[in-house]
């Protein structure tokens, strides 16, 4: 049913507990998991540069994909991805789906308190209702580790 799922996090804890979900729809369906950190982008004022996020967050996203991945491997999900993108993170979601077509996505349904441009639940609004795939949402406090 499922060959490629993806679960975006962005360290906080609403997206840190859709993980185990993704990983069990990954091993259940022994399909490979993708994991995508997205930061966003700031631009100063009255012609100031605009600087980008990925120098400030980019070093954590990595880590926390990694963290993950090994996560992945250690359960013996087949093949799992990584990646960090740049910009609005629904429309980075939506597309990274599109680009690697993911069957399902599994995401927070709000990520207050994360480090980076947090999955708000406006994200995940948004990606429930313009994602082409089924989106799983896991509400803060439903998944204990």
């Amino acid at each position: 049913m499922f060959d490629r799922i993806l679960v975006p996090i962005d360290g906080s804890t609403a997206a840190k507990n859709a993980i185990p979900y993704a990983l069990d729809v990954a091993e259940t369906y022994d399909a490979a998991l993708y994991t995508l950190s997205v930061v966003g982008a700031s631009g100063g004022e009255d012609g100031e540069k605009r600087t980008s996020m990925y120098e400030k967050f980019g070093p954590e996203s990595k880590r926390q994909v990694e963290e993950l991945l090994d996560r992945a491997r250690e359960k013996g999900i087949r093949t799992a991805a990584g990646s960090i993108a740049e910009g609005k993170p629904h429309r980075a979601i939506l597309r990274y789906a599109d680009e690697q077509d993911i069957d399902c996505i599994v995401m927070g349904t709000h990520g207050r308190g994360g480090i980076r441009y947090p999955l708000r639940r406006s994200v995940t609004e948004k990606v429930l209702r313009q994602a082409d795939v089924p989106v799983l949402t896991i509400r803060l406090g439903e998944a204990e580790e």
